[in-house]
């Protein structure tokens, strides 16, 4: 699990902003849920957390990376999960609304892989 320094906070804030106005980034509903992303998509999704929960992603077997990564309401990042494995996880700091973005740095498959997100609460 890795935090982000203020550049990279700020980068991925402004990242974020720009994917999800040219429709890169979809805005999903969040709640325990299976997703679809293609190599180098991501998602956002936002839910409910206790303290200390865990957030997790996981994904098919045509994927070799995915990455999670916790921003707080206002849209700051909090932690992250940017590991080279496809099972990420992070966990929430203090109960309350977050949004996750999953990214799929490698799906090797053409059409896309199939993405889990889910937490030990069922968001």
């Amino acid at each position: 699990m890795t935090t982000a320094n203020p550049v990279r906070m700020w980068g991925a804030i402004a990242g974020l902003t720009a994917a999800m106005t040219i429709g890169l980034v979809t805005d999903a509903q969040a709640q325990s849920r299976e997703l679809w992303l293609y190599d180098g998509e991501a998602t956002l999704v936002e839910g409910y957390f206790l303290d200390g929960e865990a957030i997790f992603g996981w994904c098919d077997q045509d994927c070799y990376d995915l990455d999670l990564f916790l921003y707080d309401i206002d849209g700051n990042l909090i932690t992250g999960d940017d590991a080279l494995d496809a099972e990420p996880i992070v966990y929430a700091p203090y109960s309350g609304y977050f949004y996750v973005e999953l990214t799929m740095p490698n799906c090797s498959h053409p059409e896309g892989c199939a993405v889990w997100v889910d937490s030990t609460e069922g968001f």
